[in-house]
């Protein structure tokens, strides 16, 4: 009896089923919803706006000049210390000039489609947070840069930075390529490099008597230390001085007498060459 009622329940539904099918074939065929878009391009009618929509065309970064702290600080689910301030529409065209021959030529089309963030904001400049009990104070930052997983920063678009000497730009060159990893290592676009994490300390509170060269770091830390920016500290390093100076620097067997230096500098080279075809330290060498 019990087979006989299952049978029976499915030659009624079938023909439910079928004609239900049916009907919904007769109504109008589904079409993809269109994705609003984030932000609306062009924000003014120079020039620069329209470099500024076709690279949005190409490789979906919305490149912005006028913001508000939400769209510079804050990510999908976290915010950034930092403050940002308008830059100068007079020098948006010389910051976008700045970026792209500082940081986009180097890199190919296909690192950039992998890694290219969200939205990338000029700004004036950059201010880092920090509480002084229930006071927030700012203090100007060190390098001008600023990264989220979905945004990157470029502190500049002022005319500062046409007083720049050519020490400084090289500096300056090795924060942003140093901003641009920042970025993609939280976006999960590129890692961090097995063979470099193997080679760092397990503690960066703590330094071997040798002090920070024999622990293979090259920065100053102030025991704030993490994985991430030691690991930035030789992006950094990398980006804004030759081979040559290296060699005579942080690579001399006299500075890294541990050789952990030189393995972390070959981790980030070999990574970038093998993965992505990025000669790194290319970019250092170029002047």
């Amino acid at each position: 009896m019990h087979h006989f009622l299952l049978r029976t329940i499915k030659i009624i539904c079938l023909p439910v089923m079928v004609w239900s099918l049916a009907a919904c074939n007769k109504e109008a065929k589904l079409t993809p919803t269109k994705v609003p878009d984030f932000y609306t391009l062009p924000q003014g009618n120079q020039p620069y706006d329209d470099s500024i929509v076709a690279f949005h065309k190409k490789y979906g970064t919305y490149i912005l000049y006028k913001f508000t702290n939400i769209d510079f600080a804050y990510d999908y689910n976290n915010y950034i210390t930092y403050t940002a301030t308008i830059g100068n529409p007079a020098y948006v065209g010389q910051t976008l000039d700045y970026f792209r021959t500082q940081c986009l030529d180097y890199y190919p089309e296909s690192f950039l489609r992998k890694t290219l963030p969200l939205k990338i904001i000029l700004a004036a400049h950059i201010d880092s947070l920090y509480s002084l009990g229930d006071v927030m104070l700012a203090h100007p930052s060190v390098t001008g840069f600023a990264a989220s997983s979905s945004m990157m920063a470029i502190g500049w678009t002022d005319s500062t930075l046409t007083k720049k000497t050519p020490a400084e730009l090289a500096q300056m060159k090795g924060w942003l390529h140093s901003c641009y990893a920042q970025q993609a290592i939280k976006s999960g676009s590129i890692s961090i490099p097995p063979v470099f994490i193997k080679l760092a300390p397990n503690d960066y509170a703590f330094l071997p008597a040798g002090g920070k060269y024999a622990a293979g770091l090259i920065d100053d830390y102030n025991n704030g230390g993490t994985l991430l920016i030691d690991f930035l500290s030789y992006i950094t390093a990398i980006t804004s001085h030759t081979r040559a100076e290296l060699d005579a620097t942080i690579l001399n067997p006299a500075v890294d007498i541990n050789g952990l230096i030189q393995g972390k500098y070959d981790a980030i080279i070999n990574y970038y060459q093998s993965q992505f075809g990025v000669d790194l330290q290319a970019i250092g060498n170029h002047s």
